[in-house]
C-alpha cells in the first residue's frame, strides 16, 4: 500500500513517522526555502494583491507606506542594540549588529574615495521571488527598505542604492557614505 493510502485508511502511528526526521537530515538543506526567502515570497504576493485591488500607484504608495515604517523601526531597534552596548552608530556597528543573518547574501565589499561600496550578488529575497515569479512585486520592498534602516538607525548615513531592478545587472550596489567631504 502506497503512503497517501495507508495515512487515509489508517491516519498516523509512531512507527509508520518514525523516518520523518532521518530523511529530513538526509535532504539538509536541498529543499528549504530560508526565512529571508519566504519572507520575501510573503511579501510580494501580498503586494500584487494590493495593486491588484488598488491600482497601482496607490497600491505602491501603501506598500511604501509599510515597507518605510518596518524600515525605520528595523534601523531604530539596531541603534537600541548598538547604544545599550555603549557603542556609536557607525556604519561598522550596523554591520555588526544588524539584525538579519548574512547568510541571506554574497556580498562583496570594497572601499572607493573612503566610502563603502558594497556589490550583493546573491540574495536569497529575490532568488526565491524569482522562484514563485514574483521579482516585479518583491522589488518593492528593496527600492524602500534599506533608505528606511539607515533612517531610523543613523540618519547622517547617506546611502546610494543601484538596484539590480534598475539597472538589469545581476547584483546590487550599495554605496555607503559617512566622510563629510564625500556627501
Amino acid at each position: 500500500m502506497d503512503d497517501l493510502t495507508r495515512e487515509k485508511r489508517h491516519g498516523f502511528s509512531y512507527w509508520y513517522m518514525k523516518d520523518v526526521l532521518p530523511r529530513r537530515i538526509l535532504n539538509g538543506q536541498r529543499y528549504h526555502t530560508p526565512g529571508f526567502g519566504l519572507a520575501s515570497q510573503l511579501f510580494a504576493v501580498t503586494c500584487r494583491h494590493v495593486m491588484e485591488n488598488m491600482g497601482q500607484g496607490e497600491g505602491e504608495a501603501l506598500i511604501r507606506k509599510a515597507v518605510e515604517e518596518f524600515g525605520f523601526e528595523r534601523g531604530r531597534r539596531i541603534a537600541e542594540t548598538v547604544k545599550s552596548l555603549g557603542k556609536p552608530l557607525t556604519i561598522k556597528n550596523w554591520l555588526i549588529y544588524a539584525d538579519i543573518d548574512g547568510s541571506n547574501f554574497e556580498a562583496k565589499p570594497t572601499i572607493d574615495n573612503h566610502d563603502l561600496l558594497v556589490e550583493v550578488h546573491r540574495c536569497t529575497f529575490m532568488e526565491a521571488a524569482e522562484r514563485w515569479g514574483v521579482r516585479d512585486h518583491a522589488r518593492y520592498y528593496c527600492k524602500y527598505v534599506d533608505y528606511a534602516i539607515l533612517a531610523g538607525y543613523n540618519p547622517d548615513i547617506r546611502l546610494v542604492l543601484n538596484s539590480r531592478h534598475d539597472t538589469g545587472k545581476e547584483f546590487c550596489l550599495f554605496r555607503y557614505i559617512m566622510k563629510e567631504a564625500n556627501r
